[in-house]
Order: C-alpha cells, then structure tokens, then sequence
C-alpha cells in the first residue's frame, strides 16, 4: 500500500495500552536523528514516558534498533528494556537477561574490507555492527548513489547478504534477520504473549516490523513521510511523544 498522503483519519487510535505490546525504534522514532550517530540521545521527556509505558504494560515494551544491541543499551542509559539490534540478529528477549543469546556468523571480513576503503575513499562513515556494516552519508549527501549502487554491487555477488536502504545510510546485513522476526520472537515470549502488537519506526527497515504486528492482529505506525505498508502515520518524533500521552492518560 502507498499511504504517502495520509488524511488525519490514519492517525493512530487512543488504545487500551494494557492490552498491547509496543515495538519501538530508536533512531527517528524515540530519539530525533543527528549527523553523527555517536550523538544521538534519548530526551529527557520521552525517557519518562518509556517508563510509564513499561509499568502500565508490565513490561510488554521493547527497542528494535539497526544499532548493536551494546549502541542502544548505551542510548536508553539506565532504563533497560528487552532490545533487539542489529535489524533483529541480537535479541534480549528480557529486559532481566545479562547477554544476548549466540549469534550467527557475521560479514565476511573481505566485505567488510572493502567498505571501509570504500568509506574511505568516498569521505563518508562506516560503522561495524554484529551481522551488518554501514555506510553514513549524511555529512557526503552527495555520496547517496555511489553509496547504494557499491553496497547493491556487494549483495550481489554474495546470495548470503541483503542491502538495506534508509535515510542517508546505506548497510550490507545478513539475509534472513529482519525486525519482522524479530516482533515475532518477542510475541512468542511470555512478557508479549496474548497482546496485540504495535510497531512504531520511521525507515524502510521498520517495514518488515509493519507488517509482522498487523499479521498478528495489531498495527504499524510510520513516522514522517514516505511509502509504507503500516495501518498508521504521525508526522514525526514529537508527534509520536504526544501520541504517548495520549494513550497513557
């Protein structure tokens, strides 16, 4: 479905928050995006919201980042929640569990070679993460086709990788691990069990969540513009911080 021009009626309801669990992003979704991803904070305001949600919800909320699972850990500071990084290849099913479960083989190291020279070459960041290596250009933001077709050429000769595409960042991640399953693990798990699930991202990643939540009943939300397949739309962070205390009153 292209939902690009939402009419005020795809906003999202007010709902009874004890019968859902909520799937969150973090970056454009709980915290405004920066330049550098090493900025990125959670406000002060939404970080109290979070914990009523938490306590209303007994605990039914999770972040499911792009980020290593450590990035998002460092970003919620001392409120811990069950994540899942990495586009859903780290999972912490409870916000009670020190680590996060083995994960698989990562990047072959001469793929992640290659764009290091290449973000080298091209003046723009790469970032390691477990089972995936971006590449930054939002400081380049004329770097974005070359940035793309290099990561598209990569996949390509590599069945066992997939290129993501989201807002000036281009990734070669793992095939197979996407956010959809990981709202599907989470579900299965007895803190989610029994609810209906709430997907809330910003970027093309977040779409695999989308549409894993409105499979099982519940409903996606898409924050800012662009096509998407979730039921819903706000227009941006401070909206969904507003949406928040709306269902929490």
């Amino acid at each position: 479905m292209d939902s690009t021009a939402l009419s005020p009626r795809n906003l999202p309801p007010v709902i009874d928050v004890e019968r859902h669990a909520f799937f969150l992003d973090l970056d454009g979704t709980l915290a405004p995006i920066v330049d550098n991803p090493e900025d990125a904070c959670l406000p002060e305001a939404t970080r109290h919201l979070l914990t009523r949600l938490v306590a209303k919800t007994d605990g039914a909320v999770a972040v499911i980042s792009g980020r290593a699972m450590a990035d998002v850990d460092r970003i919620l500071g001392a409120l811990r929640l069950p994540v899942s990084g990495s586009h859903g290849l780290e999972l912490r099913l409870s916000s009670a569990e020190d680590h996060a479960p083995e994960q698989s083989a990562g990047i072959p190291t001469p793929v992640i070679d290659r764009v290091e020279e290449f973000a080298v070459l091209h003046g723009v960041t790469s970032e390691r993460k477990p089972g995936a290596i971006a590449l930054h250009y939002r400081k380049a933001p004329d770097q974005e086709d070359a940035c793309r077709g290099f990561v598209d050429t990569l996949v390509g000769e590599d069945p066992s990788l997939r290129g993501l595409h989201g807002k000036m960042v281009s990734e070669v991640a793992l095939k197979g691990v996407d956010k959809g399953g990981a709202v599907e693990q989470f579900m299965a798990s007895p803190a989610f069990a029994d609810r209906l699930p709430v997907m809330v991202g910003d970027d093309v990643t977040d779409e695999d969540g989308f549409r894993a939540a409105q499979a099982m009943g519940g409903f996606g939300i898409k924050i800012g513009q662009g096509p998407t397949e979730a039921h819903h739309r706000i227009e941006d962070v401070a909206g969904f911080a507003d949406w928040l205390k709306d269902v929490l009153r």
